[in-house]
C-alpha cells in the first residue's frame, strides 16, 4: 500500500474540508476613514435619517413596505452614489417579491460604490458592512434562481458571493459559501471514489 506524502494529505484536506483551503486575505478596515467616501459627512447625516425612516417603515408592517420602496426609489434617484439605500432598496424589494432584475441592479450599484478602490485598500466599517449584505443578498438570489431550475454558473456565482459576503463579515455567508462551492464537492467525489480504488471500500 503507497503512503501518502505530507503534500498530498494536504490537498485531500483541502479537498474533503473546504473551510480549510487557502482563502483571499481579509478586507482592511480602518476606522478612522470617511463612513461614505461618495458622499460629504454633513449630506450623509441628512440621507441617514430618511434612509432610517424607510427602514423603520419596512419593519413596521408589510403594509408599509410600498411606502419604504418609495422613500428609497426617491433616495437613489436624488443621491444615486449612496450606497447604503441601494442595499436598504434591494432588500425592500427582495420583500416585496419584486423580480430579480429589479433588484440586482441596486446591488450590483451597493457593491461598486462600496468596494476598495484595490484589493488591498482599505475601507471604512460602514463600506465592509454594506459589502457584506449586499453580496450576501445577491448570492442568496443567485442561488434561489440555480435551485429553481437555474444553470451551473448560478450555483458558482452565489457561491463566489457568499465567499465575499463572508470575507467582509456575515457569517452565514462564510457557512453557505463552503455548501454552495460546486468545484470543492466535484474535486472532493473525484479524489474519494479514487481513493476507494486505491485504498479499499473501508473509506
Amino acid at each position: 500500500m503507497s503512503t501518502l506524502t505530507i503534500n498530498d494529505s494536504t490537498v485531500l484536506t483541502q479537498l474533503f474540508d473546504p473551510e480549510s483551503a487557502p482563502t483571499s486575505a481579509s478586507p482592511s478596515i480602518d476606522s478612522s476613514l470617511p463612513s461614505d467616501p461618495h458622499t460629504p459627512p454633513d449630506l450623509l447625516q441628512t440621507l441617514k435619517r430618511t434612509e432610517l425612516k424607510a427602514i423603520k417603515l419596512a419593519e413596521s408592517s408589510h403594509t408599509s413596505l410600498p411606502e419604504s420602496r418609495k422613500l428609497l426609489e426617491e433616495l437613489t434617484t436624488a443621491h444615486p452614489t449612496y450606497a447604503s439605500a441601494h442595499n436598504n432598496l434591494a432588500q425592500v424589494l427582495r420583500m416585496l417579491s419584486a423580480p430579480a432584475n429589479e433588484v440586482l441592479p441596486h446591488l450590483n450599484e451597493a457593491i461598486r460604490l462600496s468596494s476598495p478602490s484595490t484589493p488591498t485598500s482599505p475601507l471604512s466599517p460602514l463600506q465592509a458592512k454594506i459589502l457584506s449584505q449586499a453580496y450576501t443578498q445577491r448570492a442568496a438570489i443567485h442561488y434561489s434562481m440555480f435551485k429553481q431550475g437555474g444553470n451551473e454558473d448560478m450555483e458558482v456565482a452565489a457561491s463566489r458571493d457568499f465567499f465575499e459576503g463572508g470575507r467582509y463579515g456575515n457569517a452565514i455567508a462564510r457557512e453557505m459559501a463552503v455548501r454552495t462551492n460546486p468545484y470543492a464537492r466535484l474535486c472532493g467525489a473525484i479524489v474519494r471514489e479514487a481513493m476507494k480504488k486505491e485504498y479499499g471500500e473501508c473509506l
